[in-house]
Order: C-alpha cells, then structure tokens, then sequence
C-alpha cells in the first residue's frame, strides 16, 4: 500500500461525505419512517434490534469474502447491498415480507459495509495521522449532515416512499465512487490476534454501541414524536445538529495524533454524559428537545475520534484490522440491539423514552474508563 502515487485520505474523505449523504437522507429516518407507515414505535425499535443482529450473525461471512477480494471490494458490495435496502424499505406499510426483506438486506450491507470500513481504515493509516483521518472523516460527516437532513425531509415529505428510497439509493450507490481511486486493502489469509488487545476491546465497543443506541437510534423517535412526526421539522433539528458538529472535529484529530489524546477522553465522555442527560430531560419538549439535538451533535465528532483513534492503534495492535473489527464490533451490535430492545419494551408496557435514553450513561462510563486504562498503558506520545 505504500507505494501507492497517492494517499487515499482525499478518496476516503469524499466517500465519507457521500455515505454521510445517503445517511443523513436516508437511514437517520428510519424507524421514523416505520411509524409514519403505521407500525409501532416498539415495532419499529424492535426491527431496527433485528437490523443490528442480522449484522451480529452474519459477521463471520465477511473474513473469506475480503481474503479472497480485499476489503476494498468488500465494501463495494456493502455499498451496493445497502442501496438494495433503502430501495426495499419504500415498500414497506407494516410488519410484512417486505419489513423482513429491508431487515435482512441492510442488516447484511451493514455488516459488510461497516467491518470492512473500519478494517480499511485502521490498515491504511499511518501511525502518526490516525487522528487527523478519523477527524477529516467526521468533519465531512458533519458539514453533508448540516443538508442532508433537510434534503431527507423534503424527499420522505414530496415523494411517494418508493420514489423517495429509490433516489436514496441512488446516492448510497454513489458513494462507491471515490473509492475506486483509493488503493486496496489485502487480507491475509492466516493471522493470530492478540487475545488480549481484542479482550480488551470487546467490552469498549459493546458500551458505544448501548451509547449509541440509547442517544441516536431511540433518540430520534423520539424526537421525532416530540415534533409532531414530521418529516421536514424532523430533518431541519438534525440540520441544526449538523451545524453545531462541523467545527468540532479538526481540532479534536490534531489533539490526538499530538499526543493529547488521553485528555481528550474524559472531555469528550464528560460531554457525553451531560448530552444525554439533556435528552432524557428535554424529549417531550420541542424547542428543549432541537436544543438537546444540537448539544448531542456537537459532543458525537469528539467522542467519535476519542474513541475510534485508540481503537484503530488497538487494530493495527493485534496484526489484522479486519479480524479485529469482526472480533470486537459484535459487541457494538449487542450494544445498541440492547439499548432498541429495552426501549421497545418500556414503550410497550406504556413508559417514556426517558428511562431508555439514560441507559446512555452505562455506555458512557464504561467507554471512559476502559479508554482512560488504554492510555494509561501507552507511551506519552501514543
């Protein structure tokens, strides 16, 4: 990879952007969409847990597949299933054949996609510029996410739901189309993982993914509900949230990669834990809960290269990025399945969603204290 006439941070960076577009459009709106369709807000919690565990089975299926094409391919057919996802999800009105389709293809794009993008990106990274990649990456992220949303409600609000997921695929599609100037990513074909790195990781995943879960996926239904389930005030919250994220991200990448990074742990989880504090207090209330979106906007670029810089050194640690994520990023899958699942049974049994958003603050403290041991165990420079 190395003797490569460019470096890929351009290509990654652009594709970034364009997966964040067909995101932002398209899979942020989901169980939002569901309970426009009709279907149960537990139901439709319940079949984003499916989504998250369909990824948790398959997972295994992705090693042969990116030895023997190289990871570079595999996500190319990620990409490819994921638009078959979005343009299965228009179909759906209820809990029916189609619902199951959607489940079963995005959940398998989703594993492809995913483990081969984090496996990607912990092997083309030079050791002293993890962070400076990961932030260039939520930077893009967050200035597509500042349109996209509004971009999503006008489609889901204008257009039939066929039409509307039709065109979101289309997008997914295109974001294939940087990284056909970025180089491969080989796999060998037998390698032995540190078992101690990977313990080690597993549980820092499994606590980002129930954060995650509680914040993002059981947060926007509610916010969702909170704006009166409309697609445009819906799109134009995570608009603002987009807007309060783009400026966090550089700064975060260069504190890292110069040596800053342990500081940057409990700074980005302490903001964390205020952000879902503020959503479990603010959901019911419109203005308070758009407030409470942008907060949490402004925390996720910091978080996400706190916690994905370390985690890409820990890959590069245990002598195959892609075995590591398919190691580890399970736990993330039982995460946030975890964090749907109690949801959905504390709205069916006639709760709020301010119990399942606090359950944010086990993953929070968790993610803190495993990453403040790694540090701990680092070099000053690491």
């Amino acid at each position: 990879m190395a003797g490569h006439r460019t470096t890929p941070l351009a290509a990654i960076t652009l594709h970034s952007a364009l997966q964040s577009l067909a995101e932002n459009t398209g899979g942020l709106f989901m169980t939002a969409f569901l309970v426009r369709q009709g279907v149960s807000q537990p139901m439709a919690l319940t079949a984003f847990a499916g989504l998250v565990l369909t990824r948790f089975i398959l997972r295994a299926g992705v090693l042969p597949l990116a030895i023997r094409l190289g990871l570079r391919q595999v996500l190319m057919i990620g990409i490819a299933v994921r638009a078959l996802g979005y343009a299965l999800l228009g179909f759906v009105h209820r809990v029916d054949g189609w619902m199951l389709a959607y489940v079963l293809a995005m959940g398998l794009g989703s594993v492809l996609y995913w483990t081969a993008w984090h496996g990607y990106n912990a092997a083309i990274a030079s050791s002293g510029s993890r962070g400076r990649q990961v932030s260039l990456q939520q930077a893009a992220t967050a200035v597509v996410s500042i349109v996209a949303p509004v971009i999503g409600g006008v489609i889901h609000d204008s257009l039939g739901p066929v039409a509307g997921f039709a065109l979101i695929a289309l997008i997914q599609l295109g974001a294939a189309w940087p990284l056909l100037a970025a180089p491969d990513a080989r796999v060998a074909p037998q390698a032995e993982l540190s078992a101690g790195v990977v313990r080690f990781a597993r549980p820092i995943y499994c606590a980002e993914g129930l954060h995650s879960g509680a914040v993002n996926v059981v947060w926007n239904l509610a916010l969702f509900v909170s704006l009166g389930e409309r697609f445009g005030a819906f799109g134009g919250a995570l608009a603002l949230a987009g807007a309060c994220a783009a400026g966090a991200s550089l700064m975060v990448g260069r504190r890292v990669d110069a040596g800053h990074g342990r500081a940057m742990v409990p700074l980005a989880y302490g903001c964390a834990g205020l952000a879902v504090l503020a959503k479990a207090a603010a959901w019911h209330h419109p203005v308070a809960a758009v407030a409470a979106t942008a907060l949490g906007a402004l925390v996720t670029p910091i978080t996400q290269v706190a916690l994905l810089a370390p985690m890409y050194a820990m890959a590069r640690q245990s002598a195959c990025p892609l075995r590591f994520a398919m190691a580890t990023e399970a736990g993330w899958d039982l995460g946030c399945a975890t964090a749907c699942l109690l949801a959905a049974v504390a709205l069916a049994l006639g709760a709020s969603f301010t119990g399942p958003i606090l359950a944010g603050l086990v993953g929070v403290a968790t993610v803190t204290l495993m990453l403040a041991r790694w540090y701990a165990r680092q070099p000053r420079t690491a």
